[in-house]
């Protein structure tokens, strides 16, 4: 599974918590430019990861935001058509999830991530969703 490489892994997580491009570099005592460089080149790393998991289980896409990290599809499963959410998790890489019901630590990793600010799940769809 994809997983960042660790440095840009660091920029983007600062970067998806809310902090500023500059206050990433002054926190990481890095160029600005840096900061800019990898927060670039992981938005392209993450769209690859999103749109190859979705082109191999032939989901169709709804929903991208690399800057956050997750995706929206809508697939067949057992002839059904569900919901995916695939989400990137640091130091794990993509995972994805079908349904409405998820498990509370990808609702912990959602708050975390600034996506929702309580760990409830019609929350979380409502913002996935939206």
């Amino acid at each position: 599974m994809l997983r960042l490489p660790e440095g840009m892994e660091r920029v983007w997580l600062m970067k998806a918590r809310g902090m500023r491009e500059v206050e990433i570099a002054e926190a990481l005592g890095i160029s600005r430019q840096a900061v800019n460089k990898a927060l670039k080149d992981a938005r392209v790393k993450l769209f690859e990861a999103f749109f190859g998991l979705a082109e191999v289980f032939s989901w169709e896409i709804v929903r991208v935001n690399v800057e956050k990290g997750f995706m929206v599809a809508r697939g067949k499963c057992l002839d059904k058509n569900v919901r995916i959410y695939a989400f990137y998790f640091p130091e794990k890489g993509v995972k994805a999830f079908f349904g409405e019901r998820f498990p509370e630590y990808l609702l912990e990793h959602t708050v975390d991530m600034g996506i929702i600010r309580k760990p409830e799940q019609k929350e979380l769809v409502k913002v996935l969703e939206s």
